[in-house]
């Protein structure tokens, strides 16, 4: 059984050249490494707000629902 790796390719380019840029800049392998790790972590977090975020939505909308619903069934018994 073959494992898929979903990489998003724009988001590693995107993460390669500011990699890239730091070493340029800072002329430190090590430093650009530190801040090309915090930015993952960052970028993890956020994503995980983003999910969470999302998933809260869901599930009000469809409390929301499912109250109205029991609003209605009660009107009629």
């Amino acid at each position: 059984m073959k494992n898929k790796l979903n990489i998003d390719w724009r988001k590693a380019l995107v993460f390669f050249l500011v990699s890239a840029g730091l070493i340029y800049l800072t002329k430190s392998f090590w430093m650009s490494l530190g801040i090309v790790l915090l930015l993952f972590v960052i970028d993890g977090l956020l994503a995980n707000w983003d999910y969470r975020r999302k998933t809260r939505k869901i599930f009000d909308e469809l409390k929301k629902m499912n109250e109205e619903r029991e609003d209605g069934n009660s009107v009629h018994h």
